[in-house]
């Protein structure tokens, strides 16, 4: 729902994947203030940024916390940042305060439940436990997208309208396999001091290989991590 003109903040964008479709959207006229607590992220952000020559959209190396606005904006926007805060509900609640009357908020957050490969794949499925349990150590919920109608209830806003889109195709293709191998790159450090890596996780140098391979013998499918979004208006 990002229209021509609009004011939009990005919360917790990282590298500006989000805050950079999100000005292709508001267009000339709109703008995009994206916000990270890493500093080294919005610097990678702000150089994807300007390489496109986009001049609406701004980013800033600060908490949630902190971000303050002059006016309020027309669209608060978010993916994978509900997820990692300490009080989720409570931080939507600020953040819906700074837009506007009839504007937008719109979150997405990840449903990990119905990730499989049919048929079933052995490594396939030891990356996935093994990421499960990497999740569950440091207190996220890889089901969080499916929190996201009752989070916004309960930080007093209307019931949202859901959507989701589901990553599906041949396991051995290249985006499907790099999404397993980096998420469970992102994952190991928690996992090995779980003490719970297998030999065969932990040699990510060849992981990628054995996962295309497995899935070429089956000439397996993959269904990737439900990506579900819920957006209401003030």
């Amino acid at each position: 729902d990002l229209r021509p003109g609009m004011r939009v903040l990005d919360v917790g964008c990282g590298p500006g994947d989000v805050s950079l479709v999100a000005a292709r959207l508001v267009g000339a006229t709109g703008t995009v203030l994206g916000v990270d607590s890493a500093t080294r992220i919005v610097e990678v952000a702000r150089a994807r940024s300007a390489e496109r020559g986009l001049l609406n959209v701004h980013f800033e190396a600060i908490t949630i916390a902190d971000v303050a606005l002059d006016e309020p904006v027309d669209a608060v926007i978010g993916r994978l940042i509900l997820m990692h805060l300490p009080n989720p509900g409570e931080t939507l609640r600020r953040l819906a305060a700074m837009v506007r009357p009839g504007g937008l908020v719109a979150f997405c957050e990840a449903d990990s439940s119905d990730a499989c490969t049919i048929p079933e794949l052995p490594l396939w499925q030891a990356v996935k436990d093994a990421a499960f349990k990497a999740f569950a150590n440091v207190g996220l919920d890889p089901n969080f997208g499916t929190k996201l109608h009752t989070l916004f209830q309960r930080a007093g806003l209307s019931a949202p309208r859901l959507t989701m889109g589901v990553p599906l195709g041949p396991a051995d293709d290249d985006d499907m396999v790099a999404l397993a191998v980096e998420t469970w790159r992102s994952l190991l450090p928690v996992a090995q001091r779980l003490g719970t890596v297998s030999d065969e996780l932990a040699d990510l140098d060849t992981l990628a290989r054995r996962l295309r391979e497995q899935a070429a013998d089956a000439d397996a499918i993959a269904r990737m991590p439900s990506m579900i979004c819920a957006s209401t208006r003030i």
